[in-house]
């Protein structure tokens, strides 16, 4: 396993924890996060409120990651990964996503685009 996958756990495992304090440390501090439905998340700490606000509500949070598949130079990562959650007294279960990240040279994150 290399860093970027190491990083995919550390990110998947802060939602699950339901505790985003540690994404400062995971994203550079220009980082660019891109999803649907919302305008960029540009800088790390704007990413880690947005990520707070989206588990906001959710409990039970289980990550459970289909094909991870790392660049040999370690500078990219593709994941793609389903999540579950209790939400409103309702679970929601197995809903599909995929995310791409690209690493800096000090192994932070600096862009990662999510699809739903």
């Amino acid at each position: 396993m290399g860093h970027a996958t190491e990083a995919w756990e550390r990110l998947s495992g802060m939602f699950e924890k339901d505790d985003v304090s540690g994404v400062p440390a995971l994203y550079a501090a220009d980082a660019l996060y891109l999803e649907p439905y919302n305008p960029p998340h540009r800088g790390n700490l704007l990413i880690m409120a947005y990520l707070k606000d989206w588990l906001g509500g959710k409990e039970d949070v289980a990550v459970d990651a289909k094909r991870v598949i790392e660049a040999e130079d370690g500078d990219s990562l593709a994941v793609e990964w389903t999540v579950s959650y209790t939400a409103a007294g309702r679970r929601w279960s197995d809903l599909p996503r995929a995310s791409f990240f690209a690493f800096g040279e000090d192994g932070r994150i600096e862009y990662h685009r999510d699809y739903t």
